[in-house]
């Protein structure tokens, strides 16, 4: 990514595998975003394939939400942003899979809300509350999963009301896995609402979606895969 945009910037740090088999992830300046995973080296199940199921359900929703925000952009007249590359995606552990998608779905629940003051457009607003309420429920099932609270933000606090994330705070959390931004707009936005500035929240959305479906898209299929599919998803998933 630009070296500018990212200088000076903490990138998540992964932790290893512990002597049980636990892993988990630390974002920025060593903030906790899970609790200890209670099943060791395996995510809890509660009925057959659920797990498989909802991270199925979770990578169509995120595929669903790149083509709305960018319809919605040029809609407004914008250009969409390009899809950026992106780096340190690709797992090849579930649980620590799993840890990530709880920080990027907390992440992006965050930034949608942190937006949400300073959208324009009643249609814009609208549209930006439709996909964090979803990002939302993403968020809650996984906190559940990693036995936290379910209202947990991506820093580790229980909260009775959402915290919005700043644009740095955003930045700090999902930069390090944008690699470059392809001549894209930079990820910020303006805190004066505007016809001109909900296009580039939407910009700012549409990076956070865009990395969302990298995601899951890389990894769903290796974690999950759909029965028929000749791979054997391993135990207790």
């Amino acid at each position: 990514m630009d070296q500018n945009l990212f200088a000076d910037r903490r990138g998540f740090v992964l932790g290893g595998l512990a002597a049980a088999g636990a892993a988990g992830l630390a974002a920025t300046a060593g903030r906790a975003v899970a609790q200890p995973n209670p099943n060791g080296g395996t995510l809890p199940n509660l009925y057959p394939d659920w797990n498989g199921r909802l991270f199925r359900l979770i990578r169509k929703h995120e595929n669903a939400h790149v083509p709305a925000v960018v319809a919605l952009i040029q809609q407004l007249g914008g250009t969409p942003r390009p899809k950026p590359t992106f780096q340190g995606l690709a797992q090849n552990n579930i649980v620590v899979f799993g840890t990530l998608a709880q920080t990027l779905e907390n992440t992006g629940t965050g930034a949608y809300n942190g937006a949400a003051p300073v959208v324009f457009s009643r249609q814009v607003l609208a549209a930006a509350a439709s996909i964090a309420l979803i990002e939302a429920r993403h968020s809650g099932w996984l906190n559940t999963v990693f036995n936290a609270p379910h209202t947990q933000n991506v820093f580790g606090q229980e909260q009775d009301f959402e915290r919005a994330l700043t644009i740095q705070e955003v930045v700090d959390l999902a930069g390090p896995f944008i690699k470059d931004l392809n001549g894209g707009p930079p990820l910020t936005y303006n805190a004066t609402p505007s016809r001109s500035n909900d296009i580039a929240i939407l910009n700012f959305a549409l990076a956070l979606e865009y990395l969302e479906q990298e995601f899951y898209n890389l990894n769903v299929p290796t974690f999950f895969p759909q029965q028929g599919t000749g791979a054997t998803p391993g135990g207790g998933r």
